[in-house]
């Protein structure tokens, strides 16, 4: 602490030295909306002296050098009022910060102008990448969903879910407000295209960070919807109502109500077409709601319920490679489950001034699943034995979490402090019923014995969660500033399990040798502190973090105590620089403290699959995970996108696999846990957009590969297990007056390499064509059809499919497009099964699941809006 003392002193005397006679003005130039005012014109009147500057892309500007604290300051931007104000800084230092401008829109009638240029339909704001919706040509009632297959970047699969450089997004907001929903398309389904502005997919840091412009680690992928400016109400409604063979049924309901003071959306839907594997039925409703109650005030309230019941059938076959031989397996399962789940959810946020803010969230949630599964599976090749397993699960989670965060900005240089408190509290009861019924072989496969196990598992958890974030800045000068921020997470957790057997006559006897108690208390600090510079294109921060941790572990009474500490000193560093024509590039680096879970610790056996127990291990240390990334982003006419990252982990837990022999002399599998380094993994993600004739004409270009060197061992003997994964797809997508239309083809290659032997090699090649499109005829009807062929190869020889899915869709327009009459026909050469593949250790398991059969469908929708213009 002594030479960081020394340090900051250094610099502080440094900073005085240098400091100028001249005065640094600079401030932020926005519209009453928010919107950055990129390029706006900025005079600055001293005296005699005359000044000029342009904002730049985040509507900052500045002036150095400026002769006398005492100017005015002009601002002027086409379509908005000039905006003139007089400042007399007598008192202040040398760097002056300005209060926030805003412009204002001219209320005055002019004669109609038109102006000829290319808009760029990208732009890249730091970490946001902003789509303007204008720029994408759409159909007259096209959703949100139509508009978002078009971004580059951006992929919708056929079940509506969204992903974007590998991630899939999971968080919305509409306005900049967290919309609470269960999954994006139970709104971009049925939101409107024509009532947004732009899109914004936002790398989004947390609180502190947008507070600070200090970002760490990798960034959530979250979507925010912009609805125009240009509205002063919009009233919206939508409902759906659809009926099918076979049971089939799709009913929704979307209202929204949007003005500058408040936001309300109503959306509710039940079907039983949603997923293409199983048949499940899914119920939602939520209800969001934001209202600004004055400039400093505002309030979000968010309250979702739901229920999904689901059956699915799949077939599966593994194989697990060991020392003493593969054990194969074919395995056949009938799951049945339901999930009720609610989440209430209150944020408010405070601004009493430009630069300070208080944010208060408060969320409450909860879970009730209930599953019933059959399992059957027949083993060979290390041995032969035939098990069926029944189970009966049930489980109960509430969740509650409160979080405070505030932010204040000092006068003058512009120092920060910000503090954010979170705590969080999880009870988890999960109960478990289940039976295995076992049949030996011996070795001329004749049966040798069958054996019945009946287990009662009750397992309680009880997690409490607090963290504690403190950040301070000191700025050197206009481009220079340091940082201190020390960080505490706090976690402990009560974890108990209680095992019965229960006997053939139903006796239940309580089971002390697979019963305990463990609880796990983690208490990790970060100290850092770091140094920033933002200078013309440059955006660069270096620092050190010292992150000293402890962990304690013990079942209840104190025994199997184990006490394990952490004290790592670890670089710091993000660079960033803006490259021409809205170009950037990034290079961070990312060190964190990984703790062993309470089941890789806790030494007790646990039995929810008898065959195989897992078992942890008490002396097990923290790992460190080391994680690179690299992104380029090239935004405009057209689009470029490249990430880059790589990840080692020193003393990653890796599981230990062990082969036991039980009363019958055939094998379990025994599962325990240790220390080991060598493991990383590579990721290469690149996303490529050409425009052609204004848009009618777009070519997609997509990648991702990944690398995988895994460590695990067996009876102690260290192995290694490689994968390969590589995807490439191209789309393209035609919109004209009479037709649209998209096709595209994708190519994945998995490699699985496990113990480095030839015949422990798996190779999977799997293509997907896909072309669907729409043609308009009789100017209110529609003919659609989505066409899907999936062609595989490298799976073992008991599973077999290469689906071709085809899906139809009739429609009518009528009462001025405000009723849709629609007619569908899905999956209409009835395949049955699809493909895919997991990894889980030293067993490859490949999966035919069911799909929804084949089944007819017909709709009404009722589009009504009512937008008032300001």
């Amino acid at each position: 602490m002594k030479r960081i003392f020394l340090l900051i002193c250094f610099l502080c005397c440094l900073h005085t030295l240098l400091a100028q006679t001249g005065y640094n003005v600079s401030g932020t130039v926005r519209d009453t909306t928010g919107q950055e005012m990129i390029g706006a014109n900025v005079w600055l009147i001293a005296g005699r002296d005359t000044m000029h500057t342009i904002a730049n892309d985040a509507g900052k500007f500045i002036f150095r050098n400026v002769p006398q604290p005492v100017f005015t300051i002009r601002v002027t931007v086409i379509g908005y009022d000039t905006w003139y104000r007089e400042f007399s800084y007598k008192e202040a230092g040398t760097e002056i910060d300005l209060p926030l401008i805003k412009l204002s829109i001219k209320t005055s009638t002019l004669k109609e102008v038109v102006v000829k240029g290319a808009v760029p339909p990208v732009v890249i704001k730091e970490d946001t990448i902003e789509y303007r919706a204008d720029q994408y040509r759409l159909r007259e009632n096209a959703v949100a969903e139509d508009l978002l297959k078009r971004l580059p970047g951006m992929q919708v699969d056929m079940e509506g879910n969204v992903k974007t450089m590998g991630k899939t997004i999971t968080k919305v907001r509409i306005n900049g407000k967290d919309f609470m929903i269960t999954d994006i398309k139970t709104l971009t389904r049925l939101l409107p295209a024509d009532l947004i502005d732009k899109v914004q997919l936002i790398d989004d840091y947390g609180d502190l960070a947008r507070a600070t412009g200090r970002k760490v680690g990798e960034p959530e992928k979250i979507i925010n919807i912009q609805t125009k400016a240009d509205l002063e109400k919009v009233y919206q409604g939508q409902a759906l109502g659809g009926i099918g063979n076979d049971g089939r049924y799709n009913a929704a309901l979307l209202a929204n109500y949007f003005s500058e003071k408040q936001q309300l959306s109503i959306n509710g839907n039940t079907n039983n077409i949603s997923a293409q594997v199983g048949n499940t039925i899914t119920s939602t409703g939520n209800i969001n709601y934001r209202g600004n109650y004055s400039e400093k005030f505002s309030m979000n309230v968010g309250i979702i319920g739901g229920r999904t019941t689901s059956e699915i059938e799949s077939l599966s076959t593994s194989q697990t490679v060991t020392d003493d031989g593969t054990l194969s397996s074919i395995n056949t399962s009938n799951n049945s489950s339901r999930n009720d789940n609610y989440n209430i959810n209150i944020g408010t946020e405070y601004k009493p001034k430009e630069g300070d803010m208080v944010n208060f969230n408060l969320n409450y949630s909860g879970n009730k699943s209930f599953n019933s599964s059959m399992n059957s599976a027949i083993q060979s090749g290390l041995q032969r034995k035939d098990q069926i397993s029944n189970s009966l699960n049930t489980n109960n989670t509430p969740v509650f979490l409160a979080g405070l965060f505030a932010s204040h900005r000092f006068k003058g240089l512009g120092r920060v402090v910000s503090l954010g408190l979170y705590v969080n509290t999880t009870k988890n009861d999960n109960l478990q019923d289940g039976t295995d019924s076992l049949r030996y072989y011996n070795p001329d496969s004749t049966i040798a014995k069958d054996s019945l196990l009946h287990q009662l598992l009750d397992k309680k958890n009880n997690t409490f969660t607090g963290n504690g974030q403190l950040s301070y800045i000191e700025p050197l000068d206009s481009a220079n500033s340091l940082e201190f921020r020390y960080s505490i997470n706090y976690n402990h957790t009560d974890n108990g399990q209680e095992t019965r057997w229960v006997n053939p006559d139903g006796k239940i006897d309580f089971i002390d040798s697979l019963s305990n108690r463990y609880i796990y208390t983690m208490v990790q600090h970060q100290i850092e502190l770091n140094f920033r510079r933002v200078k013309n294109k440059w955006d660069y921060n270096f620092g050190v973090r010292l992150q000293p941790a402890s962990l304690t572990s013990s079942m209840a009474g104190g025994a199997n105590k184990a006490v394990v500490s952490s004290n790592k000193l670890v670089p710091v560093f993000r660079i960033q620089y803006k490259l021409p024509k809205q170009a950037m590039m990034s290079l961070s680096y990312a060190g964190n403290v990984i703790f062993p879970t309470y089941q890789q610790l806790q030494p007790v056996p646990d039995l929810t699959n008898a065959q195989f127990p897992i078992i942890g291990n008490p002396d097990l240390r923290p790992s460190f995970a080391h994680s690179l990334f690299f992104n380029y982003r090239n935004a405009g006419m057209n689009t470029l996108f490249i990430h880059l990252s790589g990840n080692y982990t020193q003393d990653k837990v890796v599981t230990n696999v062990s082969l036991v022999k039980d009363s019958f002399n055939t094998v379990k599998q025994e599962t325990r846990f240790l220390n080991t380094g060598g493991d990383y993994n590579f990721r290469f993600i690149y996303g490529w957009s050409y425009r052609l004739a204004d848009g009618k004409y777009n070519l997609f270009l997509d990648g991702n590969s990944s690398y995988n060197n895994n460590i695990l061992y067996m009876d102690n003997v260290r192995k290694t297990g490689q994968n390969l994964m590589m995807t490439q797809s191209l789309r393209a997508n035609m919109l004209r007056e009479l037709a649209e239309l998209t096709g595209g083809v994708a190519y994945t290659y998995n490699r699985n390499v496990y113990i480095l032997q030839q015949n422990n090699i798996t190779n999977i090649h799997t293509w997907n064509f896909n072309l669907n499109g729409k043609v308009y005829f009789l100017k209110t009807f529609s003919l659609g059809a989505d066409i899907n062929k999936q062609l595989n190869s490298g799976y073992s020889g008991a599973l077999s499919a290469n689906p071709l899915m085809i899906n139809a869709t009739l429609e009518k327009m009528l009462f001025k497009r405000k009723l849709t009459v629609r007619l569908q026909g899905f999956n209409l050469l009835d395949e049955t099964s699809r493909l895919s593949q997991s990894i889980s250790g030293n067993t490859v398991t490949e999966n035919q699941n069911r799909l929804l059969g084949r089944y007819f469908m017909a709709t009404l929708q009722v589009d009504m809006r009512l937008l008032k213009g300001k």
